[in-house]
């Protein structure tokens, strides 16, 4: 069994439709799992496009339902003191943003998770420097990538 620990950039991607959506509509449609950090990202994103005039508030209120509604099919990690200490410890080994490394911690605590359950993980994302940090992690064959939209 594998288990894909999904970015909010690429649940972000399903929201907009934006882009080649496969990868990230495989990573949903299978076991998956996100940090609770995404509750508060995805909605933050919407609302900062409606913000910048690219959305009305219809169409934000309609994109966080969905956002909510995506998150309910997904397993939610919490952001714990394992989490953290991996986030740390990926921000020190690669140059990483500190949410990022926050969703790359949880990736591996869950992959220390299935490992001793005999099972992997995957890790999906749109977000190119993520990715490297990721493929550096986890390796390439374990990484999938949402291709750049623009």
């Amino acid at each position: 069994m594998s288990v894909t620990v999904v970015d909010s950039s690429a649940i972000l991607r399903l929201c907009f439709a934006e882009g080649d959506l496969k990868l990230a509509e495989q990573a949903m449609h299978g076991v998956a799992a996100v940090s609770e950090l995404a509750a508060v990202e995805l909605p933050c994103a919407i609302h900062a496009r409606c913000h910048r005039g690219e959305l009305t508030q219809v169409q934000a209120a309609r994109l966080v339902a969905l956002a909510q509604s995506l998150l309910g099919t997904t397993a939610r990690i919490a952001v714990s003191r394992a989490v953290l200490r991996e986030a740390v410890s990926v921000a020190q080994q690669h140059l990483v943003r500190a949410l990022d490394a926050i969703h790359l911690g949880t990736a591996v605590v869950t992959a220390r998770q299935q490992r001793r359950r005999g099972a992997t993980i995957r890790f999906c994302t749109a977000d190119v420097r993520q990715a490297e940090v990721a493929r550096a992690l986890f390796g390439d064959d374990r990484v999938d990538f949402v291709p750049p939209y623009r």
